[in-house]
């Protein structure tokens, strides 16, 4: 009898162990497939950054402009964007519609969204001390630039803003060409101060790296 007892009791323990190694057996696959689609680390500032052409950004810059529907949108997208296509990660994780708040102003007539497009593009690839200086060079060329130097679609006046503000700089141009907010020849403006303004950022970037 002592035997019968001790053998069942030999094939209970038994089967809870083929049990434990069933259910581990399979866990490991699913294991496996969580490791191997766990997040990369999160990569060191500044971003690597691989020189971009100037009149490219430009370019998509003033066609990025009327695809995401504003100007910050159009000038983060014109240099992050196009390293997010050429370099993949990290940039491919930054969603361009986070500058949508930066539109017209950040919708106050504040500054221009373009500035801050480029700007934060600038924050991602350089040094603090580095990103303040291309800031402040960018931010006085803007000031002096006659806008819009790029003109795909329309002959337009250039106007000089003298600010870094939307309203100021949008005011001027309606004024000398004689159109209003929601005219096409405002917005091809703007699609240039876009892509302008985008350039002109990584043409500073490039001469400060040496590229």
């Amino acid at each position: 009898m002592a035997n019968l007892q001790t053998r069942r009791e030999f094939l209970k323990t038994s089967g809870k162990v083929l049990a434990g190694v069933a259910l581990t057996s399979a866990a490991l696959p699913l294991m496996n497939t969580q490791a191997e689609t766990a997040a990369p680390a999160a990569p060191a500032h500044p971003y690597e950054y691989v020189r971009l052409d100037p009149q490219a950004v430009l370019e998509r810059g003033y066609q990025s402009f009327y695809k995401y529907g504003g100007c910050g949108m159009g000038a983060f997208d014109a240099i992050i964007g196009q390293l997010a296509e050429t370099q993949g990660y990290p940039y491919n994780q930054i969603p361009v519609k986070m500058l949508s708040v930066a539109s017209a102003g950040f919708f106050a007539g504040t500054l221009c969204g373009s500035l801050a497009g480029a700007v934060m593009a600038i924050g991602l690839l350089c040094e603090p001390a580095e990103a303040k200086e291309i800031q402040a060079n960018l931010f006085a060329w803007y000031k002096e630039h006659p806008f819009p130097e790029y003109q795909p679609e329309f002959k337009s006046p250039t106007t000089v803003s003298g600010s870094i503000d939307c309203l100021d700089s949008c005011s001027k141009f309606m004024e000398a060409a004689q159109v209003r907010m929601g005219d096409d020849e405002r917005k091809a403006r703007c699609a240039a101060v876009t892509g302008e303004t985008a350039a002109k950022a990584i043409e500073l970037l490039n001469a400060a790296r040496g590229l």
